[in-house]
């Protein structure tokens, strides 16, 4: 069992280094389009990793307490950077792992930890307003295929979701799925569509593939548990003084004796009924969704918490759409009949509370309610030779999407770690003017930090950076290098692609991290130090 200590400088930024240095020599291999990989074993199973985030994840703890500070640290960045983003976790670590370094190298030289930090924060907005000063919008789906490729390096995928990232827009609702073979399947539903299938299997008989389908369908929402056959009589009778023949019923419940009304064969020879139940977790999730219902179907909803009964119901609680499916898992509706002022008012909101939203749980949630009220869904099935080869593809998939989501929103610039690099002459110049230490330290710090990225890009596919790095200063201008095509190309021209966003995130996280790191001077070790699974 190891022993509670105290740990006081020098040992302390030693033994945070050598942290820091350990995971990111894991993680920084997986940098660029030719990755080298990591292995990592799993109780009686090893699996062959080349995501950072991932890597990250999997290092629970390091055996040395010492060591495994450092380490932590700079795990927890990185996984919130996988889970915000999903790119850009190498680049993460790669920028914290050089700013650290070099910020040691100033400190034994007589800077101030505290004061560094502080001017190492000042230059974090001007350089990122300079790679957004870069940025451009996306230029048609060839340009979404080859920024997916810069995420995923893989064709296949990078085909399919920029596709349909393009097709579907930014807020386009994409589901991810395990598949069955080897390759990449996809489809597109026009419409939108909620967890929570049909509530008896007898609603599917006779369905192909078992999805009940209705067309010009009447849409009922309410928050009721229907327990008792009388509590459905006053609705069903007003759906049939209406001449509805199609109804889609979304209840908070049914029981097996309410089930019996709407499956009666006297009654299902004058209305096909399909009653469904939303999943939703939080009560919260589940008002929404009712809320969203039927806002696109011009739906009233009939409510036990506003005081009313199915005996309420009245003509203008009925919403309408021209298509209705639903199987045992998930139910859906395309061409709902709702105000189309409303819904369009409720998207411009949904996407102002998208852009402010700063929790990540916050901004899914809002992100599906937008892909559900644009009417735009696509499926995406991953397939592998393997279970863990399916789960990895799918994991990259999401991480993908989720990078070309933030292309759609700021636009991408020059990729390959050129857009960084070119910030470095500019920190050069202005530490010369600088008369204070610190703020020279800074700068001079800075200026390694943005070359590291494309070092370790380059180092990865087996070139010498110091000859790679001194031609592209003598082309000058947009030039990078290919290393897939082995030359010196202009990388925008070539489709070498950075997401602006990821780049800019990467960059934020990476210098006030590593800076409040530099800031420690004390480690303080327990003897049975809680292990956390989630960063």
């Amino acid at each position: 069992m190891p022993r509670p200590k105290v740990i006081h400088q020098p040992t302390t930024q030693l033994s945070l280094k050598r942290g820091i240095n350990t995971l990111v020599k894991a993680i920084a291999p997986t940098l660029g389009p030719t990755p080298r990989r990591s292995i990592a074993q799993n109780q009686t199973k090893f699996e062959s990793l080349d995501d950072g985030g991932v890597i990250a994840r999997r290092i629970i703890a390091l055996p040395e307490p010492e060591i495994d500070v450092g380490a932590m640290l700079l795990r927890q960045v990185l996984w919130q950077a996988h889970q915000h983003v999903g790119d850009g976790v190498a680049t993460t670590a790669v920028l914290y792992e050089r700013i650290y370094k070099e910020g040691l190298r100033f400190i034994a030289a007589g800077a101030d930890p505290m004061r560094l930090r502080a001017r190492l924060m000042t230059l974090l907005p001007q350089i990122s307003a300079r790679l957004l000063a870069a940025a451009r919008p996306l230029r048609g789906e060839a340009e979404l295929k080859s920024l997916a490729f810069s995420v995923c390096y893989d064709e296949e995928m990078a085909k399919v979701l920029g596709e349909i990232i393009h097709s579907i827009g930014q807020y386009g609702q994409v589901d991810i799925r395990a598949g069955h073979g080897r390759g990449m399947e996809h489809n597109f539903v026009e419409g939108s569509y909620w967890r929570g299938g049909a509530q008896s299997k007898e609603m599917l008989r006779g369905f192909q593939r078992g999805v009940a389908e209705m067309h010009d369908a009447a849409i009922i929402v309410t928050d009721m548990d229907i327990e008792e056959p009388r509590d459905l009589v006053p609705l069903m009778s007003l759906a049939l003084r209406h001449g509805i023949s199609n109804l889609l019923l979304v209840v908070a419940s049914i029981s097996e004796t309410g089930m019996s009304v709407v499956l009666d064969k006297r009654l299902t020879e004058q209305i096909r009924t399909v009653v469904v139940k939303i999943d939703a977790y939080h009560p919260a999730d589940l008002s929404i969704a009712q809320d969203d219902i039927a806002l696109l179907t011009g739906a009233r909803p009939l409510l036990q918490k506003a005081g009313e009964s199915l005996e309420h119901a009245r003509a203008d609680n009925f919403g309408e759409a021209r298509w209705v499916w639903a199987d045992d898992k998930n139910f859906g509706f395309a061409c709902g009949k709702g105000d189309p002022r409303r819904l369009r008012a409720q998207v411009r909101s949904l996407r102002q509370a998208y852009a402010a939203a700063e929790e990540d749980d916050d901004q899914q949630r809002i992100l599906e309610r937008l892909g559900r009220l644009n009417g735009g869904l696509a499926t995406v099935y991953v397939g592998g030779i393997a279970e863990d080869e399916i789960r990895q593809r799918k994991e990259t998939a999401e991480r993908t999407v989720r990078a070309l989501r933030r292309a759609t929103q700021l636009g991408v610039i020059p990729g390959g770690g050129i857009a960084l690099l070119h910030c470095r002459d500019d920190l050069l110049k202005e530490a010369e003017a600088q008369p204070e230490m610190e703020s020279r330290a800074a700068r001079l710090i800075m200026a390694a930090a943005v070359e590291a990225p494309i070092r370790q890009l380059l180092t990865n596919a087996g070139y010498d950076p110091g000859e790679v790095l001194a031609q592209i200063a003598l082309d000058g201008g947009a030039a990078g290098f290919d290393v897939m095509r082995d030359e010196i190309v202009d990388v925008a021209a070539a489709g070498i692609l950075d997401v602006a966003q990821v780049q800019v995130e990467a960059l934020q996280r990476a210098v006030s991290s590593a800076a409040l790191a530099l800031t420690i001077d004390v480690l303080v070790l327990h003897r049975e130090p809680e292990t956390m699974t989630d960063p």
